[in-house]
């Protein structure tokens, strides 16, 4: 097996849909590995054009691509369901509910 190495990005990265991605495009690409950066295996290193493309590709995903945008970590979804409660709750307090009213709602 062969690796390529790729530096770690600033940005949360969905990387089942990179993994798909050269799944599909590099038949000899057998999967990654998370360590001091993305390591992605080979059956056969890719020729030195494929590396560049493969690179480019990475360099390129920013806050706008959909690999950065699908994906949200655990804590950051549980900080979304949070603030949706406050929120809701916040709603309710100003439509005039008590607290003991908005309280026994659960939320």
């Amino acid at each position: 097996m062969q690796k390529l190495e790729l530096q770690w990005k600033q940005i949360n990265i969905d990387l089942r849909a990179v993994d798909a991605k050269l799944r599909s495009e590099y038949p000899s690409y057998k999967g990654n590995q998370a360590a001091n950066c993305l390591e992605l295996w080979f059956e056969e290193m890719p020729s030195q054009e494929d590396q560049d493309t493969i690179k480019a590709y990475w360099e390129a995903l920013d806050e706008s691509s959909s690999e950065a945008v699908s994906y949200k970590s655990e804590a950051q979804l549980e900080i979304e369901k949070q603030n949706k409660k406050l929120s809701a709750k916040a709603k309710l307090l100003a439509l005039g509910l008590s607290e003991e009213e908005v309280a026994a709602l659960s939320l």
